[in-house]
């Protein structure tokens, strides 16, 4: 894996219960609802900060985030 990944480690909670619809910023740390479930190849952007990230799936069901 990368190093420029963040892994989002509340993934771990909530693995299993649906589909992922926030994500902490992994600049500023802010939690970011978003209208869709997540998805690998997603690209999204911090509400507070401004910061663009792209959403990769690992085979395990977590999200790394890359910024862009």
């Amino acid at each position: 894996m990368p190093l420029d990944y963040y892994d989002d480690d509340e993934d771990k909670a909530s693995a299993g219960k649906g589909a992922r619809k926030d994500f902490d910023c992994p600049e500023c740390s802010a939690n970011n609802p978003t209208d869709d479930a997540l998805k690998d190849g997603q690209e999204v952007m911090c509400n507070y900060c401004g910061c663009s990230f792209l959403v990769k799936a690992t085979d395990d069901g977590r999200f790394k985030f890359r910024e862009i």
